[in-house]
């Protein structure tokens, strides 16, 4: 055990990791075709699990992962005989004392499991479908929300084109930040799923606040660059800012950080309509 790590903080940390996996495991079989794609990720976002190192399902799994690589590709029977692991551990793990919080750590690993291989297609659209209604207490939280209402929008469509199709899979990709066949990682970043990607930024008498830890320097270095190119930097958000610039450090429990409620806010002014911007230190430095 890592004794720097409080006793509250690893039970809290494999909760929320218990939950993760349990939506990758639905995604990942929503249309009951697993795929080696989708098996890839799970094998990778298993590996990176340190919370689940010693749990006996995510043990099970990467065994037979593991065997089933062990001549380099999976056949379509390992194939089946992982997706019928998978199934079982959904249909006969308990959980206890669920929280809305799980729920939605459960809601953005579906999203991950069912985007992992780059694609959504209409069984595993319905099944996202299926699971919002069956959780539509969760709908005051703005991420669900936001998924929800993009749904909506798509089910409208007469007839949805590669474009339509394509928009909405960036937009749940971004939202629960995966870039799997990209990058071959499968940790999200915390803030892709809230932060704007832009074309272009001006500077020039913007109003900007800087919150949590930067890798391009500590946060008067940060609002000096800003200051230089003619920007002017504020302490918290308000109707005021026009841009809001998160540090790459960031926990995946943000929300419970000192500079959580700041994020929060920034949030609530975007979506009351003010033209509010939300960046990550990566998209910024673009334009520095």
């Amino acid at each position: 055990m890592d004794s720097s790590t409080p006793n509250y903080a690893l039970a809290s940390n494999k909760k929320k990791a218990i939950y993760s996996l349990k939506g990758i495991l639905q995604g990942v079989v929503a249309d009951t075709a697993l795929n080696t794609m989708e098996a890839l990720y799970l094998n990778t976002w298993l590996l990176d699990s340190k919370p689940l190192r010693n749990d006996p399902d995510a043990i099970d799994l990467l065994d037979s992962i593991s065997d089933a690589l062990a001549d380099g590709k999976f056949t379509a029977e390992e194939l089946e005989d992982l997706s019928a692991l998978i199934t079982d551990i959904i249909e006969f793990r308990s959980y206890e004392d669920v929280t809305a919080s799980d729920y939605l750590n459960e809601f953005l690993g579906l999203i991950n499991g069912i985007v992992s291989d780059d694609q959504i297609n209409a069984d595993e659209f319905s099944y996202l479908h299926e699971w919002l209604n069956k959780h539509i207490d969760l709908v005051d939280d703005a991420t669900v929300r936001g998924v929800a209402t993009k749904m909506v929008e798509f089910s409208a469509l007469k007839q949805a084109t590669p474009s339509d199709e394509e928009a909405l899979l960036s937009f749940l990709k971004q939202t629960a930040g995966i870039r799997f066949l990209e990058t071959g990682a499968a940790d999200a970043h915390p803030m892709d799923h809230i932060a704007d990607s832009i074309e272009s930024m001006n500077h020039e008498r913007a109003a900007m606040c800087f919150t949590g830890v930067f890798n391009t320097g500590t946060r008067k270095e940060v609002e000096a660059i800003a200051i230089k190119l003619g920007a002017t930097p504020r302490k918290d958000p308000s109707k005021s800012i026009h841009y809001v610039v998160i540090g790459s450090q960031v926990s995946p429990d943000w929300k419970h950080t000192s500079f959580g409620r700041k994020i929060q806010k920034a949030i609530e002014l975007r979506e009351s309509g003010h033209p509010l911007i939300i960046l990550t230190e990566q998209e910024w430095v673009r334009f520095i």
